[in-house]
């Protein structure tokens, strides 16, 4: 019995046993890198780290929220968590990340929107991201009290200031972000559109189709309308 317990601990001597860390660069280096980005072992664990932050579900939006400054933070003067006492430095903001969160979950949910699929979630990511600039640029305008300012245009030869009152850089960076939320939302509504004609064309075969088509333009007729067609006459051959 004694000789069996012996020969199964020399067994186990002669097996290589991996740590939790080795096993861990052991996967990773089971990720297939060019060469030339000469990934060293410790970078190697960085990128591990920043794989399971970005698979997460709101992973992708870990950049969008700002960092909390307390009352250095240009938007103090009109942040209610600052206002209640509470600074949360060196964290990422409570309210941005709370419209993200918010908008995320109702962005899914209006467009109907699978979660594996690519393009949308990154049209939907978008989106999130003009929703937290336009938050920041309301602020502005909100602390500033007006959406126009003064503009020096040109000074005269005895130094007098000539100015022109101008949209604020605030009012006009909302709305150059309102322009671009609209543009994807104008392409989140073509997906739409372009899959509901993929299901339509499927779903109709070409003579009803063409049945459909007919049926639309006697609809459209007023009663006894003739429709003017050209036409060309051409001489049989006999």
């Amino acid at each position: 019995m004694s000789e069996q317990i012996e020969k199964r601990m020399k067994e186990l001597k002669e097996i290589e046993v991996q740590s939790p860390e080795q096993l861990k660069m052991a996967a990773l280096a089971e990720i297939e890198m060019p060469a030339t980005w000469k990934v060293s072992a410790e970078t190697r664990g960085l990128i591990k780290q920043s794989l399971e932050i970005y698979n997460t579900k709101h992973g992708m939006y870990s950049a969008i929220p700002m960092m909390c400054k307390g009352k250095e933070c240009p938007y103090a003067s009109v942040c209610p968590i600052v206002d209640g006492g509470y600074e949360p430095k060196g964290e990422r903001c409570p309210l941005e990340i709370g419209i993200v969160l918010k908008k995320y979950e109702e962005y899914v949910k209006y467009f109907d929107v699978d979660e594996d699929e690519v393009v949308d979630m990154g049209l939907i990511k978008d989106l999130v991201d003009y929703d937290v600039q336009l938050f920041r640029a309301e602020n502005r305008i909100a602390m500033e009290g007006d959406f126009i300012e003064e503009i020096v245009v040109t000074v005269t030869d005895n130094g007098t200031e000539i100015t022109n009152p101008q949209l604020s850089k605030a009012a006009e960076y909302k709305e150059r972000i309102m322009n671009k939320k609209h543009k994807v939302l104008e392409l989140m509504n073509s997906t739409r559109k372009d899959k509901a004609g993929d299901k339509l064309t499927v779903a109709l075969d070409p003579s009803n189709y063409a049945s459909q088509l007919m049926a639309q333009i006697a609809d459209s007729l007023q009663p006894g309308q003739i429709i003017d067609a050209d036409y060309e006459e051409e001489e049989s051959e006999e």
